[in-house]
């Protein structure tokens, strides 16, 4: 066998392909890709196979690196096979095999990528969700959104603008990377400015460029000029009809800026959208929370007016009064600008009784249907109704616009109604519907009442002047007899026993008629101790003190309110207590007799004093048959239902006659109490 190598062939072989490629690859390569062709000038000068395979693999995944065509490389191997005198089946596989692991490497990263940035959206999604039921504050859980979201895409300013559906107008709320003084300033209205125009839309606009963007508006108060691009997406809450945008969705917009140009990645519009889901859900049932709070808090303020009005309209008692309080107390409930009380006649036809705010009953007639079937009316534009042509006339003299009538019923019978009347058009809903419902019951009741009340004063009134007229002949019919018994005396001696009789007799007579003297001139069957006691000293000073031993009286005590039977009786029991004192104790030379009245736990004491004991007895007894004293014992025990003692105090020298009963009092009905 031949030592000497084989002899070069130049034809291909059964796996080798000629290639189009020129033959100056160096000198292309360094035009296009340098790095490329200092590796194969340093692959040529290799002689090892292992360190030409990697260099083969080096150039496979620089070329991938590049952008290369795996096309071209393929033409590059075949060419570099026949420089390298290689297999174009090795240089070819070792070239694409390394091609397509940078590939497989690249995507591997890109995935990596996309797994990190798509976990970081979730954990930004959570902290969202998380702020979102972790409180019912708004403001609070914005803050957290506007900086999750910012963190999340990467941006320097991130804000969120809720939409006020009156105003129709964008308001801010939250802010990250701008002015937070500007948070509750700035506004914007639809279509105005790049937050506007995505709210307008329905979906998000992205601007690489905000100041080549002739839709941009820049607001000083934000401090927006350093930022370029901005990324602005509407706040929609979808329902199932998800595609269909309409303004009554629209909760707000949300807005992320940078301070270079950029183009916004489908990714982060995606990441963008789904967090304005989620906030347009927080959003919704914050304000539904805080519409039901206000709402509690309303009914609170409204059932706390309520007590208060029904407290003030119980304090009145008379009919003029409490109508006045409930038209006043009516506009302050219900925020009306007037208040009447129109009064059912007996003859089917209404009265204005009282108003609050203005004046005129010009709708008298047209309530009064309403009224007479205890039913509430509501008119909304007086001008318009076409139930009521005549009533735009009455509402222009009057100057109302709104209406609504609630019947006022008591005791099962409608006794009126009340009117409220608005200057500006206004719908009485539901709510205030019930409210005044029942403060309409409560007025009804305090009107019917402060009826009844005047209706018992006017009775009382009667009764009493009928009492007093009463009083006041019985007065007269005993002065008679008392008369009578004094021209009967005048007819005896003086010393005798009959005249001293008469005379006990015509004073027990005047004690009774100065009691019904002083009852025809007080309250209906009610009078004091000491009033009785007066009354007495007066009558017993005129007919049974003698000039020659004279007696001073004194009244004190408390004011002690009895009733007109037990003042009759009382009066008998000083008179005879007083006589007695007069005839015994103190007939040699006078004195001094107290008469005290006390009230305590309901019962009441009424003592007689004289100071008989200090002074000598009259020079001749007088003769007793202990007549008084059964009198006042029988008078005491079973008039008064009380206790009667009579003891001597030599100490103090004074003889004590004490009277105990409890106090009674005429009730409505005439009974005692």
């Amino acid at each position: 066998m031949s030592n000497q190598p084989p002899a070069t062939d130049d034809r291909p072989g059964m796996y080798e392909v000629v290639t189009s490629q020129p033959p100056d690859l160096l000198a292309t390569l360094r035009e296009t890709s340098p790095g490329i062709a200092d590796l194969i000038e340093q692959l040529e000068r290799e002689n090892s196979h292992d360190a030409r395979v990697s260099g083969l693999r080096h150039i496979g995944a620089l070329w991938y690196a590049q952008g290369g065509a795996a096309e071209v490389l393929t033409e590059v191997g075949l060419h570099l096979a026949a420089r390298l005198r290689l297999s174009q089946g090795l240089v070819v596989s070792e070239l694409l095999l390394a091609y397509g692991a940078a590939q497989e490497e690249q995507r591997t990263r890109e995935w990596e990528t996309r797994l990190l940035a798509r976990a970081t959206e979730l954990n930004g999604l959570h902290r969202i969700i998380s702020a979102a039921n972790s409180t019912l504050d708004l403001d609070t859980s914005l803050q957290t959104v506007v900086e999750t979201v910012a963190q999340v895409v990467g941006v320097e300013a991130c804000s969120v603008y809720l939409y006020d559906k009156h105003r129709d107008e964008l308001v801010l709320r939250a802010a990250r990377g701008l002015n937070r003084a500007a948070i509750g300033q700035v506004v914007s209205r639809l279509g105005q400015g790049v937050t506007g125009w995505a709210a307008q839309l329905g979906h998000p606009v992205a601007v690489r460029d905000v100041w080549q963007e002739p839709r941009f508006n820049a607001e000083p108060q934000l401090g927006e000029e350093p930022f370029r691009s901005m990324l602005a997406v509407p706040i929609v809450l979808f329902n199932a009809e998800r595609f269909q945008f309409s303004a009554d969705k629209l909760q707000g917009v949300i807005t992320v800026q940078t301070i270079g140009p950029r183009e916004f990645t489908s990714e982060e519009i995606s990441f963008v959208e789904v967090a304005a889901g989620e906030l347009a859900f927080f959003i919704a049932n914050a304000q539904l929370y805080q519409q039901t709070d206000e709402r509690l808090h309303q009914k609170l303020r409204e059932l706390t007016t309520l007590q208060q009005v029904s407290k003030s309209i119980a304090e009145q008692i008379g009919l003029p009064g409490v109508l006045s309080l409930i038209v006043e107390k009516a506009v302050e409930l219900a925020q009306a600008d007037r208040a009447a009380i129109f009064q059912m006649r007996d003859d089917g036809q209404l009265q204005l009784m009282a108003t609050h705010g203005g004046q005129g009953d010009g709708v008298r007639e047209f309530i009064i249907q309403t009224v007479r079937d205890s039913r509430p009316l509501a008119v909304m534009n007086a001008y318009q109704d076409a139930r009521f042509p005549e009533m735009a006339s009455v509402a222009a003299r009057e100057g109302f616009h709104s209406l609504f009538c609630m019947p006022l019923r008591a005791r099962e019978r409608t006794i009126g109604g009340i009117c409220l009347y608005k200057r500006q058009p206004h719908l009485f809903d539901y709510e205030q519907v019930r409210l005044l419902s029942t403060f309409a019951d409560e007025a009804a009741i305090a009107i019917e009442n402060a009826r009844l009340y005047d209706e018992s004063q006017r009775a009382l009134a009667i009764k009493s002047a009928l009492l007093q007229e009463m009083h006041h002949r019985v007065r007269n019919n005993l002065q008679t007899i008392s008369a009578l018994l004094a021209m009967q005396l005048r007819r005896l001696e003086p010393g005798s026993q009959g005249a001293k009789a008469l005379r006990e007799s015509a004073a027990r007579i005047q004690s009774i008629a100065a009691i019904h003297n002083l009852l025809s001139r007080e309250d209906v069957g009610v009078t004091t101790v000491n009033a009785v006691t007066r009354q007495v000293v007066e009558s017993a000073q005129a007919t049974l003190v003698n000039t020659e031993a004279p007696v001073r009286f004194a009244v004190m005590g408390d004011e002690v309110r009895v009733g007109s039977r037990d003042a009759t009786v009382l009066a008998l029991v000083i008179n005879e207590l007083v006589s007695n004192a007069l005839s015994h104790g103190l007939a040699a030379e006078g004195g001094r007799i107290e008469i005290e009245a006390t009230l305590q736990d309901g019962m009441v004491t009424v003592e007689v004093r004289d100071d008989g004991p200090r002074h000598p007895p009259p020079s001749r007894p007088t003769h007793s048959s202990g007549l008084g004293l059964q009198i006042i014992e029988t008078l005491v025990h079973e008039d008064l239902h009380g206790t009667f003692r009579l003891e001597r105090d030599e100490q103090q020298g004074w003889t004590r006659a004490r009277v105990r009963f409890p106090q009674r009092m005429l009730s409505d009905g005439g009974d005692m109490l």
